[in-house]
């Protein structure tokens, strides 16, 4: 599996592998994904209900195999034995926009010309395109396919095809069993998902189908599906109702439409069953007496065909009755070709992304349960600027859709995750925290709802104009992982990451400092006037003792670091003023230390950093933040007080160096923050 570049550079990747198996007149099989029980399940036995799976490419399993049949079609996709109605579904929803499906399907492969045994697919996977390149051996009881595959044209092979791959991305046939239909569109789209809970039937909200309407003019794509009302104590994936639906099962929402009956506007909605049989029997299903007594004219335009391929019309108010959540994938700009747009007319999103972390010492600070509420207001925040409203709102709101995405490679959910969203009355740059939030902040109390181990957590809003703040957070402290925040607005807005601007002189709560005495200076070095290592360790423990305080426990090896840190000559060792300036900004940095060391530990927990950096006129930046935590926290994730004062001392000089090389000028080759992140590890 490779991920590289633009699609044509992966494509010239695939094109030249392909060429190097035609030279050598062979034919391709994966190593990385083999034709044997290893890509069939997590522990390589054989899946329940088979005694033998036999592994055959389509040049064995028809005669003349194609991977289109007049192109892809919603209903190309039909379930087999596997638990995956959510992908099949999900994947039928993509095949109805032509343009998308090419891009997860490129159309330069086939069985007639240069066919190698070779294919490839492309899918969104963690904010990246990733093309996957596998073999045509597909699962068999010996002569038919077991798993997906086009029930009516059984020569065509993309959508058996096209499960394997995402099989492999997964990890095996198995990793596909049990998901949800919106999580296979993002992997086909790069959209972004959302879901809308039924289970409440009273809290549903009154204009729903408007926004499916919406969301559907906008190129959004849709699915609905029914939990079963027992999972622990059903033998089955499935549970057939009367009316034909099936419970713990995923439909594609194909279609809206409002047409007129008995002087009246109905509402419908076009669903598919992914098996591509067994559809709904009630009211507007196909033999249905409301649909024979519509005209030629609405039954042309619905597209009616009476025949049981599992796709059927069933009013708005009998989905709000039988389905439980209805999920939605939101198009972004990278997904939505520009094509789409030009051809069909339809309205894009607008979208921001970030990449960012929860970091242990730095960022990892929970949901603000205690005893950690101080932890909370260390999580990463964004900020959002809405100005302009939504053309079609009439109450001069902003659509604002946000997406919280956890970045695992190994299809497991690690964190339970949330966010929350503050207003605030005076914009700002810098992050909130537990002081500044009540005189700026106004909680709006919305959040994305409860700590889900869903890989994706997303929500929407209507906000009036404004500044708004979102914190991501995981329910525990500590927890670290990486993830993706997305916003999605239907008119352009402003946006960005609060944090702290490095260096100093940012902020005037400077720390007074007690001069020193000279007579210490000269009894602690020789007639030079030099001060080296362990000249400045016997300094600064006699000074410390002058004025009865405990003293600094500096070792060695600690201040040769702080005598090349201070050493501003380049003579290799301090002189009077020199070792003057070091102790009057040692003296600052421990009472600051002091201030956040409450049970006297002579340790700080990393968390407290940037406080007391900005107390000290030097706020950082979350990523310089993140490059001292990395080298000084060590295990536990707190900083001791010399390790405290050597990162303030080699902060202040990198700084004034960086100031030096640049010229203060923006034209440097890495940013300041960057450069100070870097001289962490040095």
């Amino acid at each position: 599996m490779s991920v590289r570049g633009s699609t044509s550079r992966r494509n010239k990747e695939y094109h030249s592998l392909r060429s190097e198996l035609l030279r050598a007149n062979s034919l391709f099989v994966d190593p990385e994904f083999p034709p044997n029980n290893s890509s069939l399940t997590f522990n390589g036995h054989t899946p329940r209900n088979f005694v033998k799976v036999v592994w055959k490419r389509p040049t064995d399993i028809v005669r003349n195999p194609k991977l289109f049949v007049r192109g892809a079609s919603r209903f190309d996709l039909d379930q087999g034995a596997l638990g995956n109605c959510w992908f099949i579904a999900g994947a039928a929803v993509v095949a109805t926009h032509g343009k998308l499906i090419e891009r997860v399907v490129p159309n330069d492969q086939d069985f007639d010309v240069d066919y190698a045994g070779i294919f490839h697919f492309n899918f969104w996977w963690y904010g990246k395109w990733t093309e996957v390149v596998i073999d045509d051996y597909l699962p068999t009881d010996g002569f038919r396919l077991i798993y997906g595959r086009n029930r009516e044209q059984q020569s065509e092979f993309w959508p058996s095809l096209l499960e394997k791959a995402y099989a492999k991305l997964r990890g095996c046939y198995e990793a596909l069993v049990g998901g949800k239909l919106d999580v296979a569109i993002v992997d086909m789209t790069g959209g972004i998902s959302e879901r809308i809970d039924m289970t409440n039937k009273s809290d549903i909200p009154n204009d729903l189908y408007d926004v499916m309407w919406k969301c559907y003019k906008m190129n959004s794509m849709l699915g609905a599906s029914m939990r079963l009302k027992d999972p622990a104590n059903t033998t089955t994936r499935e549970v057939e109702l009367p009316n034909g639906l099936f419970r713990g099962h995923a439909y594609s929402i194909t279609g809206l439409a409002t047409v007129p009956y008995r002087g009246m506007n109905i509402q419908l909605v076009r669903l598919r069953n992914p098996w591509g049989h067994d559809e709904w029997k009630g009211d507007w299903s196909d033999g249905s007496d409301q649909m024979k007594s519509m005209s030629y004219e609405v039954r042309k335009q619905l597209h009616i065909v009476v025949r049981n391929d599992g796709e059927f019309w069933m009013s708005y108010h009998d989905v709000l009755l039988n389905f439980d959540e209805i999920q939605l994938c939101h198009l972004q700009p990278d997904a939505l070709l520009e094509e789409i747009s030009i051809d069909e007319r339809q309205q894009a999103w607008q979208v921001v992304v970030y990449h960012d972390a929860w970091i242990k010492g730095v960022t990892a600070g929970g949901c603000g349960n205690k005893p950690y509420e101080d932890l909370y207001w260390r999580n990463p925040q964004f900020f959002v600027t809405l100005k302009d409203v939504d053309e079609t709102d009439n109450s001069g709101k902003c659509t604002l859709i946000v997406s919280l995405l956890e970045k695992e490679q190994d299809n497991r959910n690690k964190v339970a995750m949330a966010f929350d969203i503050y207003r605030l009355k005076n914009p700002q740059r810098r992050p909130l925290d537990g002081e500044t939030v009540s005189r700026n902040a106004l909680h709006q109390e919305k959040s994305s709802g409860n700590y889900e181990f869903y890989r994706e957590n997303t929500k929407r809003f209507q906000f009036s104009p404004g500044t708004y703040v979102v914190i991501p957070s995981t329910f525990y402290p500590n927890v670290e992982s990486q993830f993706m925040l997305r916003f999605f607005t239907e008119k352009p807005s402003d946006s960005g990451v609060l944090d702290e601007e490095s260096g100093p002189g940012t902020s005037t709560n400077h720390v007074p400092t007690d001069d020193p005495i000279k007579a210490i200076f000269k009894a602690c070095t020789k007639e030079d006037g030099k001060m080296y290592a362990r000249e400045l360790k016997k300094f600064l423990r006699k000074l410390t003792a002058l004025e009865h305080k405990e003293p600094i426990k500096f070792n060695t090896e600690t201040c040769r670091c702080l005598v090349t840190l201070m050493d501003r000559n380049r003579s290799g060792a301090l002189n009077y003023d020199e070792a003057i300036k070091a102790w009057k900004e040692i003296q600052g940095f421990r009472a600051v230390f002091k201030q956040s060391d409450a049970d006297a530990s002579g340790n700080v927990d990393t968390y407290e950093l940037g406080k007391m950096f900005t107390k000290l006129g030097f706020p950082i930046s979350r990523m310089v933040l993140t490059g001292i935590v990395r080298r000084y926290g060590g295990r536990d994730n707190t900083i001791s007080l010399p390790d405290f004062i050597v990162i303030l001392c080699k902060l202040t000089v990198m700084y004034s160096l960086y100031q030096e090389q640049s010229g203060g000028a923006n034209t440097a080759k890495i940013s300041m923050n960057e450069f100070l992140y870097f001289s962490m590890f040095c």
